[in-house]
């Protein structure tokens, strides 16, 4: 049942990544206007995902099964890391960010709501608040190849991790948003999927047809990202005793995402190639379509 809800909801996204490539065709949308797009995604949508998945009663088994969330974040990210670094280490940067971080946020929290529920969101914050952290810590480091780059403020200033904050303070204290004010959250909330499928539609529309699917790095990229990271993070769950059901699958789901979308964002700034980043993003997220379903499936098996 989940395989197939995973099928359903990754060809709707891959529809809406059409839409959006055909709309950047026709001049409908803008680079500038993908970018503003962008940044709409990351300091209103996403905060207020997770804020709506954090606006739940509060209880022991919520908190005990947040807690399993993120010891299964750091476990994952331990595998994540590893692999990249085997394959990449600091010969090839890029790859080596694009392997070891996912896309959990534009694609992981859209994936995991429409399979487990609005509430699964909840499981995924520690996930993608690591995941932020580690991209601003070490992600800059490889990818710069300078410790002196870390910008410690952005790290705990971003829109992130302070939506996790306030998503905390509503869980723990049992405050309640106004009416009003909670549905307008929710409203934004449910613009996640098409705005990022869209803004990944027009990266797509820039990577001509060769340069999408020619290239070794390329398909290893797309092949320790998508495959073989998360199957070893679920052979990694196998000896924890509490690395069984609902919370974990989540788990995977984020850890099976491709190429976060910001490896071309973070490529740019720090002068790497720009392009080849994109191409990573886009062919992985086309595959993906395909790897999700199939991975997940066999690890709902390996951890019944």
């Amino acid at each position: 049942m989940i395989t197939q809800i995973l099928i359903q909801q990754t060809l709707i996204m891959f529809l809406l990544m059409l839409l959006g490539l055909l709309l950047s065709r026709l001049g409908a949308i803008t680079e500038q206007g993908s970018k503003d797009m962008a940044n709409i995604l990351l300091y209103a949508v996403i905060p207020c995902v997770i804020v709506r998945s954090y606006m739940t009663e509060y209880s022991t088994q919520k908190l005990h099964a947040l807690g399993i969330s993120a010891v299964l974040a750091v476990a994952a990210f331990v595998v994540t890391i590893a692999v990249a670094w085997i394959a990449f280490g600091m010969r090839h940067r890029i790859e080596n960010f694009s392997a070891a971080f996912g896309n959990a946020g534009f694609i992981g929290i859209p994936l995991v709501t429409s399979v487990f529920g609005a509430e699964a969101a909840f499981y995924v914050v520690a996930f993608s608040s690591m995941l932020n952290l580690l991209q601003w810590t070490y992600g800059i480091v490889i990818i710069s190849g300078k410790p002196e780059t870390i910008n410690v403020k952005k790290v705990f200033l971003n829109p992130v991790f302070l939506s996790m904050v306030v998503g905390l303070i509503l869980f723990f204290t049992g405050f309640t948003l106004p009416t009003i004010l909670d549905r307008t959250v929710g409203l934004i909330a449910d613009a996640n999927t098409p705005f990022a499928m869209l803004v990944l539609g027009l990266y797509l529309s820039q990577i001509k047809p060769r340069d999408l699917f020619c290239g070794a790095k390329l398909y290893l990229v797309a092949a320790l990202r998508l495959f073989v990271i998360p199957l070893l993070t679920a052979l990694a769950f196998l000896p924890l005793p509490f690395a069984r059901g609902e919370v974990a699958l989540i788990t995977l789901v984020a850890a099976a995402t491709p190429v976060a979308t910001s490896t071309g964002i973070f490529a740019q700034k720090f002068g790497q190639d720009y392009r080849g980043a994109v191409a990573q993003v886009c062919f992985s997220t086309l595959v993906s379509i395909v790897s999700i379903p199939i991975v997940i499936s066999l690890a709902e098996r390996m951890l019944a």
